[in-house]
């Protein structure tokens, strides 16, 4: 049925694999778009009176996917991180605001040693620091504050286990990957089928933007460069499948 015609129906389902291990490394299933974008060069001839266009040629084919999910992982991001994820002795910074009684105020969590600053506040406003502040693990000395007065506390404390921390480092990227997406495309017969794109190797891209705002929901763009698989005898970028 090589005639059939058919509609893209639904996005893609993609999973990156490890290039070295043939391993899966993520499942993407919450994807919005999977795009994939193919652009080539052109050169021509031209001659003749009129200088008109007598032949052309193309070269340089080139194809990128770009993947937009509705929701990020830990994993997702380490992936753009180019690291792992760190799920042990994660260090946090907390804040808080907390009214004094009997000159002492009592954290959420106990501070790293060193790390504990006291503001006092009025009106909501951040004024003068407080001088003297010293804590007993969670418990914190302000002698000389009144019942009543409020304070911001400002310190680093270890997390508790479950917490994550992915570092963004200058010397480290993000890896290659082969890809593989299912989609559904419906024929004119009304069946539909499950379509495939496999591609040996693509290079996750660098750039990408987190946004953070409070009226629109957030979403995560993955951008990947397809790469020549020197190991094929044509030269291939990607393949296409339809499973009948």
């Amino acid at each position: 049925m090589a005639n059939l015609r058919y509609g893209l129906k639904e996005v893609a389902n993609v999973i990156f694999f490890d290039v070295s291990t043939g391993k899966p490394v993520i499942f993407f299933d919450t994807l919005k778009v999977s795009t994939i974008e193919n652009t080539s060069e052109s050169a021509e001839a031209r001659g003749g009176q009129g200088n008109g266009k007598l032949m052309s040629w193309d070269f340089g084919r080139t194809a990128t996917l770009t993947m937009q999910d509705a929701l990020l992982s830990d994993l997702s991001l380490s992936l753009l991180a180019g690291t792992t994820v760190k799920d042990a002795d994660v260090e946090i910074v907390g804040r808080e605001v907390l009214t004094v009684a009997s000159e002492t105020v009592t954290l959420k969590q106990t501070p790293i040693t060193g790390t504990l600053n006291v503001y006092k506040v009025e009106k909501g406003v951040m004024t003068e620091e407080i001088t003297g502040a010293t804590n007993a693990d969670k418990v914190v000395t302000l002698t000389g504050l009144a019942d009543g007065d409020q304070v911001m506390a400002f310190y680093s404390y270890t997390s508790a286990t479950g917490s994550t921390q992915v570092t963004f480092s200058a010397d480290k990227f993000p890896a290659t990957y082969k890809v593989v997406g299912d989609t559904i495309v419906r024929g004119e017969d009304g069946v539909d089928r499950v379509m495939q794109f496999v591609i040996p190797k693509a290079k996750l891209q660098t750039n990408f933007t987190l946004t953070m705002e409070a009226e629109n929901v957030s979403t995560f763009d993955f951008t990947l460069d397809v790469l020549v698989d020197l190991a094929s005898e044509d030269k291939k970028l990607y393949d296409i499948i339809r499973v009948n």
